[in-house]
């Protein structure tokens, strides 16, 4: 049997006639706006932003209250999202953690679309200028369309988004990627997104909406490793499956051998068995470590983690002009990590088994590491992290990118990770734990474009190869 019988496609989840022209997108010099015009066009639309917010006491929100028999925090029409309680043990061998904490509840599966059509030939990418109560600098690129489904069937008593249509079952030949992927595990119980992009045709003109624009490849992945948070979380997450057009300098085709394929998802499988986490809902005031502190927010007792905080906003930009909401906001940033080494076929990343409360599965693939360094100082029930010191201090490894990405701002109050790649020199001897394994660059593109595989922070810094 020859090698071609034994690879499988890295680009398995877009369909081969596209992956040319967004490799040509990526190259593209001559986009439909000059990168001065993109600079001035987003400056003018943060300037011009009408949203303001207030943190709030938890107990003053109009429209939300504390069910009396659950305990959670929700809205009053019952749609939306909650907040309720968990009580958590997780046993991996002979090694058990207990804790409990508060959770972001809204089992429903949101649409995070973007739209995209060939300009001149090149393929563009048509993204928003969106305002999000908890959006560093207010205004933030995001997908053509980013809404839960209470947001496009009208809970929220405004009209549909804008160029829905698109998303809602899309033909086949336009289908450039839909998968289902995961939020954050540690802070969404059970959540999901659609992950979409479609392709646009000449129904569709090149002149947009105010607030929206056509933007190529490259000059997403410029803004992405800027310095000044331009692109939201859901464009990084969506677009992170368009990596295999990154250069890695190997002179390699990026191709997923079968055996090795089935190597990695053998050692995927044995640390889902390892780790188990047994799971309970219960009340916010049933929550032993958490509190309503001096200032109405639910916080934890040393301070560490995040906390529940309400919210009032005002906006002149939307058709609701006004509301109140809970949003969690993080003491401190955190630091979202990867590890590259030169393999024997190209670029390898070290991933880490890593599990999450939230996850259905329990375990997916998140990146070399993701901590906030506060949660661990001086914490007598956590272990700090494997590469905890090398990523904090940059031991022994070369930087390769950094660069600070917001959390989504609708959930999270302007927060913001810093994303560091490092490179482990060709000398350099690493032993790693079972929950770690050195992947090539092929299988995790190949993983990432399955959904519900790669966790929301290692979607986040894959973007950053784009």
């Amino acid at each position: 049997m020859s090698d071609r019988q034994h690879t499988i496609p890295s680009c398995l989840a877009i369909h081969p006639a596209h992956v040319a022209e967004i490799v040509r997108s990526a190259d593209c010099t001559t986009p439909r706006h000059a990168d001065e015009y993109v600079a001035e066009w987003l400056m003018l639309a943060r300037r011009n932003r009408t949203q303001q917010s207030m943190m709030i006491p938890l107990e003053s929100m109009q429209g939300w209250l504390r069910h009396p028999q659950a305990g959670t925090i929700c809205h009053t029409t019952g749609r939306f999202f909650s907040i309720t309680g968990l009580h958590a043990r997780h046993r991996t061998g002979q090694e058990e953690l207990e804790w409990d904490q508060p959770i972001i509840d809204q089992p429903e599966v949101g649409i995070l679309g973007i739209l995209a059509k060939r300009i001149n030939g090149v393929l563009h990418f048509c993204l928003q200028a969106k305002e999000e109560p908890g959006n560093i600098g207010g205004i933030q690129l995001s997908p053509t369309v980013q809404a839960t489904y209470s947001n496009y069937t009208g809970a929220h008593g405004g009209g549909s988004p804008l160029f829905l249509e698109h998303f809602i079952d899309p033909p086949a030949d336009k289908l450039l990627f839909a998968r289902l992927q995961t939020e954050d595990g540690g802070r969404f119980l059970y959540k999901s997104n659609r992950n979409m992009i479609v392709c646009a045709g000449d129904e569709l003109g090149e002149d947009l909406p105010d607030g929206f624009i056509w933007l190529t490849l490259r000059q997403i992945a410029t803004l992405i490793r800027g310095g000044d948070m331009a692109i939201n979380a859901c464009v990084r997450s969506i677009l992170s499956v368009l990596i295999f057009t990154c250069r890695v300098g190997d002179g390699h085709e990026h191709e997923c051998h079968r055996e090795e394929l089935h190597e990695t998802l053998q050692w995927v499988d044995d640390r889902r068995a390892a780790n188990h986490i047994l799971l309970r809902r219960i009340g916010l005031d049933q929550l032993q470590e958490w509190e309503v502190d001096e200032k109405g927010y639910f916080s934890h007792r040393d301070k560490r983690f995040f906390r529940i905080v309400g919210l009032r906003v005002t906006t002149g930009s939307r058709e609701v002009r006004s509301w109140d909401q809970p949003i969690i906001q993080n003491p401190a940033a955190g630091i979202i990590g990867l590890l590259l080494r030169k393999g024997n076929t190209g670029v390898e990343l070290l991933m880490q088994a890593k599990a999450e409360v939230g996850n259905r599965t329990i375990v997916q693939l998140g990146p070399s590491v993701q901590f906030t360094q506060g949660n661990y100082e001086g914490s007598r029930k956590l272990k700090k992290p494997f590469l905890y010191h090398e990523f904090l201090l940059e031991k022994n490894f070369s930087l390769i990118h950094e660069s600070r990405q917001t959390e989504e701002g609708a959930r999270f109050y302007r927060e913001y990770h810093l994303h560091r790649i490092l490179m482990l020199p060709s000398w350099a001897e690493l032993t790693i734990p079972a929950d770690y394994h050195w992947l090539p660059l092929s299988q995790v593109i190949f993983l990432l474009q399955q959904g519900d595989l790669v966790n929301s922070c290692a979607r986040s810094i894959l973007s950053c190869l784009l």
